[in-house]
Formats: structure tokens, sequence, C-alpha cells
């Protein structure tokens, strides 16, 4: 233990510090307190003094049985200071020097306050703790740099020399500070990242189920509604009614104003949609000009037709802007109740409801009921028994003959599709060819009349000049024009078969070029400039002008039956065939009549100058076997 000499070198006084000082008495002093210092650190001093500064000096006595408890401090991870009643730093240790980089008799005899960052909110009170018993809190430190240190400070007291002082302990939180720091950056960064999913997740979603055009539900969200809708009636046994409807003519706006227009006129009509329905119903889009409508709760059919007529008045509407285009719309009702059909079903008899409404002039409503039910079995089983005949083979060409007026003899034939049935009969047009044109079957059906046309033409000798070589006709459908590229088709057709292409005869209806769209009027044009004569059917009866005939590449036009039939008996008929003959004859086009039945029918066509002609008095369709006989024949 040391004695009095050695309490009297650890005194630690303001005599220096308030006197003047030399640059040997700092050096001293410095040397003195370092000193000090590290004899307390190796538990070699017994006692120290501290001043506050005034007169008033404190003993503070060491035992050395607490060597090993002081060297403990000092080598403890966390940092460690003993501080007086009035705030004095009265001893720090090592590691408490370094987290406050600076030294420690800087340290010692400073106040805590002095290291305290200047918004820590608390002071020796809080520190004590509640009735001065300890406790633990935690606030920023500074050290000598002015860097902000956080600590968690432990604080005890200790009764020493009955003074109360402070035992602190200071665990260094910045690396926790940081941790936490980075643990609520990559929280955050997750919660952006989650949210990103989310709203991906939801576009995802939107995509999926709505119409990215209109905004409206697609077919899939509309089928799951329906079918929900179908489960409440069972519950509720109301009505659930499905509104299929379609724009009329809607192909005429994008073909004559653009793509951009037609669908400025889509966004419309689902605004316009939306205004004229119940909160409750839900529209869709299903596809293309084609819209659906759920309406659940419905009282009756009645009620049901009202919610559809209010969509047609709702179309037909004053509009506000020019470049606008007024539309009308076809709509087809299917009704239910519990558990009478699954959704699907609905949207089919809807369907098909809406195109007896277009079949019956467009613009109005029309209910799905039995006997409709009953057409569309049939229709359907007609598109099976086609579908049938195609894969196994079973479609067949008939010819009828088309005779030369002014020699008498057979100049061609025209080639019309058949169907042979299992049992040896055959089946008439009028039985498939409309559910063919429904069904797009009208496409295969065509394209294989054509090649066993052409092939079938290739084997028909005549003597004489190319000219004078029998040509064969074939029917072409709008569908063909449309769905693909037909000149493609043809001129493979022409190249695989061998047939002079002057020999083959394409024929349009009238509604199959009613619209004029610039792409037919190519193909048209292709398909003459490979030699191919093409000609307009049924003239007369469809809504072909002046100017189809003027822009069509045509060779040749055909006088419906219909006129040709009242050449005998109504005057009208006559007038009409004669006008016609005499407009294709100033075009330069050859004049054919159908259907004439009678010697009378023939004179009068004679007379009026008409061309060509065919019709049961000269032969009715024949199978291939049959025609060397009708070929042979010299005139009629």
């Amino acid at each position: 233990m040391l004695e009095a000499k050695p309490v009297e070198r650890a005194a630690m006084t303001d005599e220096v510090a308030g006197g003047p000082t030399t640059l040997s008495d700092a050096l001293v002093r410095l040397a003195e307190t370092e000193d000090i210092l590290r004899a307390i650190g190796a538990g070699e001093v017994d006692a120290f003094v501290i001043s506050d500064g005034g007169s008033e000096q404190r003993v503070f006595t060491l035992s050395t049985a607490d060597r090993p408890y002081r060297m403990f401090v000092e080598n403890m991870r966390d940092g460690a200071a003993t501080v007086s009643s009035s705030g004095l730093i009265l001893y720090a240790n090592r590691r408490l020097a370094e987290l406050l980089s600076c030294s420690r008799e800087t340290i010692v005899g400073s106040p805590l306050a002095r290291f305290m960052a200047a918004d820590v909110p608390i002071g020796l009170d809080e520190i004590r703790g509640p009735g001065g018993v300890g406790t633990t809190v935690e606030f920023d430190l500074l050290d000598g740099d002015g860097a902000v240190v956080p600590v968690l400070v432990g604080s005890s007291p200790l009764e020493v020399d009955s003074d109360q002082l402070i035992c602190l302990t200071f665990t260094d939180l910045t690396a926790r500070k940081a941790q936490d720091r980075e643990i609520a950056r990559l929280g955050r960064d997750q919660a952006e990242r989650m949210a990103e999913l989310q709203d991906a997740q939801a576009a995802l979603t939107e995509q999926a189920t709505h119409d990215a055009l209109t905004g409206l539900p697609n077919r899939n969200l509309l089928v799951d509604r329906i079918a929900q809708a179908l489960s409440h009636s069972q519950r509720s046994r109301r009505f659930v009614a499905v509104l299929f409807v379609d724009l009329d003519d809607f192909k005429q706006v994008n073909d004559t104003h653009g793509h951009a227009a037609g669908d400025a006129v889509l966004r419309r009509v689902a605004e316009q949609m939306r205004a004229a329905l119940r909160p409750m119903d839900t529209v869709a889009r299903i596809g293309g000009d084609e819209f659906a409508v759920l309406a659940p709760d419905v009282d009756s059919q009645v009620h049901a037709v009202s919610i559809a007529n209010r969509l047609v008045t709702a179309f037909r509407g004053p509009h506000d802007r020019k470049d606008t285009e007024p539309v009308t719309a076809s709509v087809g009702i299917s009704m239910a109740v519990g558990g009478r059909a699954t959704a699907e079903t609905l949207l089919t008899e809807a369907d098909t409801a809406m195109y007896h409404a277009k079949g019956l002039g467009g613009a109005r409503v029309e209910v799905f009921d039995s006997a409709l039910g009953r057409k569309v079995r049939q229709r359907s089983a007609e598109q099976r028994a086609l579908q049938s005949a195609l894969d196994a083979g079973r479609v067949i060409v008939h010819y009828q003959p088309i005779i030369d007026l002014r020699s008498g003899g057979v100049t061609g034939f025209e080639a019309l599709a058949r169907l042979a049935e299992l049992d040896g009969s055959i089946v008439l047009p009028a039985a498939f060819i409309p559910s063919a044109e429904d069904s797009g079957l009208i496409v295969p059906l065509g394209e294989r009349v054509l090649e066993m046309a052409c092939h079938e033409a290739c084997s028909w000798h005549l003597p004489g000049p190319p000219e004078s070589r029998l040509t064969i006709a074939v029917n072409i459908s709008s569908h063909q024009l449309d769905r693909y590229d037909l000149t493609t088709f043809v001129g493979e057709t022409l190249a695989q078969t061998g047939l002079d292409p002057q020999r083959l005869h394409l024929e349009l209806t009238e509604t199959a070029i009613i619209d004029l769209r610039p792409h037919i009027v190519q193909q048209l044009a292709r398909i003459r400039d490979l030699g191919a004569e093409i000609g307009l059917d049924d003239f007369g009866t469809g809504y072909a002008s002046l100017t189809h005939l003027r822009r069509l590449p045509l060779t040749f036009v055909k006088i419906d039956r219909s006129f040709v039939r009242g050449l005998e008996t109504d005057q009208e008929d006559d007038r009409i065939v004669s006008a016609v003959v005499n407009l294709a004859a100033s075009l330069g086009l050859r004049s054919i009549a159908e259907g004439v039945e009678t010697g009378g029918q023939l004179d009068r066509l004679r007379e009026l100058g008409c061309d060509q002609a065919q019709g049961y008095l000269f032969a009715r369709p024949l199978p291939p076997d049959a025609l060397p006989t009708v070929i042979q024949r010299s005139a009629w």
C-alpha cells in the first residue's frame, strides 16, 4: 500500500492551471497525469483526490483488495466510468477513452454532460434511474472529434465514504445502429419491391380479365360472373339474362376511316353501354365489335328486352362530335333461371339470337327460344355433316352446261358442289351452303371444288382453236376473299392441274363485293392478271351498282333466274333483263342468263341479244361421266 507521499503525488489540483503556466510546467503536469492514470489502471494507487476548482477537495481511497476488480474493469470490452454525485467523471477505463477518441486525462475530472450530445433530453437524474437505484438508458455521446457515438448506458449506485457515486457502463451501439439502419433500409426496399410486385400482379390480373382498348371485362371474367349469377339464381329463382351485342356493318368504319377511328367508336360504344345499363349489370367486350352483357335479377323476358332496347336506343342517340360514326347494333338475348344452363350455353344461345336479328335486317333485338334452338341444332348437324364429308372426301362436283346463244353449242360448264351420303344419295347445296358460310367451312369447300373442277376441265378435249375450248366456272365466296390470299391459291391450282388460266371463270356474288374494299379489288385484279376471267353472279338481286361494274375487272355478268323466270309473263322482268343485257354490252361484258327452263324464255333471250344461257332446258347439273354426251351435242 502506498503511503502519504504517493497520495500527495496523486493529487490533482488546478493550481498550475490557475497561475502562470510555462512549457516546462505543462510537460511536468502531463507526465504526472499519465503516471497517475497508469498507476490507477495497474491497481498501484490506494487513493486519489478530486478538486472541483474551489477550496474543497475530496479524498477517495482504493483498497488493494479491489485490484483484480479494477483490472477487470480496465480491460472490459465496454466503456466504464465512475461519476460523482455532481456529475464529474472520477474514473474512466481504457475502452471509454477509445469510444470518445480522447485521452483519459481529458475525460477524468470533466463533467459527463461535456460528452453528451446537445439534443440528449436526459440529465443525471434520469441516468441514476427512479429512486437512484440505477437503470438503462440509450443516448448519443460526442467523441473528441465531435462525431456521434450511440451508446447504451447502464447505471448503478455506489456509496463511497458517505458519497453517492454512479458506476456507468457504456456499450457501443454504432455497429448495432448501422445494422438496424441496414435492416430498415432492406425492409423499405423489400416493402417497395413487394409493392411493385403487387402492382405488377394487379396489372397482370387486370390484363388477364379486362379488355385493353375499352377497359371492359373480357370473356373470361364475364363467364365467371355469369356462373356466379346462375348459382345465385338457384337460390333466388330469379332470371339471369345474357345479351350478345354486335355492331352492324362495323367493318365499313375501319375500311372507310381507318382503325384508329374504329377504336374510337368501340370506346364510345363501351361508354354508352355502361351509361345505359344498371349498376348491377356487367358489360364485357368479347372481341372485335362484339360485346356481351350479364343482367342478373331480371323479372321476366319483357324486362330483359327493355334492357336490350335501351342499348339499341343509346346507339341511335345524337352524337356531339362530327368526327364520330353513328352505329347500330343487333342484340340477342338468352335467359335462364336456376341451373338450366351454363355460362357458355347462355352465350352461345344469345349469339345465335343475335345472328337471327342480323338476318332480319339488324338494329333489332331477338330472344332465343325453342324454335330458334331447333334451327341451331339443325345448323350444327349440317356443319358436322359437311365437316365429315370434307374429311372423308365425299365432296363431289356436278357440272351444268353453259350454252352460246348464237351457235347453240356448249361453251363451258359451271361447277356446283354436292355431298355424297354413305347410302349413295346426293345432298344439294341448299342443305349445306348456308351452314358452310356461317361456320367458315365454305373456305375449304371452295378450295376442294376449285381443285376438282380445274382437274376435270383438263380432260375435256375438243377440236378447234384454243378460244373454242370449254371453260369452267367456279363460285367464289366472300369468305375466300376476306380470309386468305385467294390469288396465291388460284395460281397454285392452275399450276398443279395444268389448266389454261383463260379457261377458268370465277363467279362472285354481289354480297361478296358490296364493300369494294381495296384489298378485294387488288386480289381480283391479280387474279385477272393470271389470265382467269371474273364475273358477277346473280346480278340485279343484290347491291351492285355501275360503280362496281366500272371498278372491278369483270368480263361477264349473270342475270338472276328470278328475272328470267318472268320473261314470258311479266313485262317488268322483261324490261329488267333487257336493261341488263344492254348495259353489259355497252360495258363490253358478256351477259349470261340463269334458270332458263322453257323454249319461250330461250327465244326471248336471243331476241334481246343475250350472249349465253344455262338452265334445266339444256341440262340439269351432271356428274362428270355424263358430260361427254352433252359436249358432243352440236346445238340447241
